[in-house]
């Protein structure tokens, strides 16, 4: 049995406001919808992401000790050209492309509508790149 790909799922609280984020902000596309509209699922290029607003109220794994959301980039020109397309949308960013201390990665770190960390990043191993997926650029 070989693995086609891999989705994701992460609750949230209001999933239009998700939605409009990683849609409109991000620039991930949505592919699917499931249970009415409550539970969207976004293509990376690479796997899926799944956000759902559940009817239970179940605790959204965000701040400061939560999920991190890595998006990897094409290389550092990329992740540069995302913070500036993203930066005119006038969303918030926790910092500007850099080159990380503690990881060979150059990137830069926002938070979504749920408080996930959602970083955009160039792994800089060329020998171990992740750009196994569909699409060789980011998002847009």
């Amino acid at each position: 049995m070989a693995l086609e790909n891999s989705v994701v799922f992460l609750p949230v609280k209001d999933i239009e406001e998700t939605t409009s984020f990683y849609r409109d902000i991000v620039g991930i596309p949505v592919v699917q919808e499931q249970s009415g509209g409550i539970c969207r699922i976004f293509d990376t290029g690479y796997g899926y992401l799944g956000f759902c607003q559940y009817p239970d109220g179940r605790p959204i794994p965000g701040g400061p000790v939560g999920v991190c959301l890595s998006l990897n980039c094409h290389d550092e020109a990329d992740v540069n050209s995302q913070y500036d397309r993203i930066t005119k949308t006038g969303w918030k960013t926790e910092c500007a492309p850099k080159y990380m201390e503690n990881f060979p990665v150059y990137g830069f770190f926002m938070r979504d509508p749920n408080d996930y960390k959602v970083e955009f990043q160039f792994i800089l191993l060329p020998d171990q790149q992740l750009m196994g997926g569909r699409r060789g650029d980011c998002y847009v």
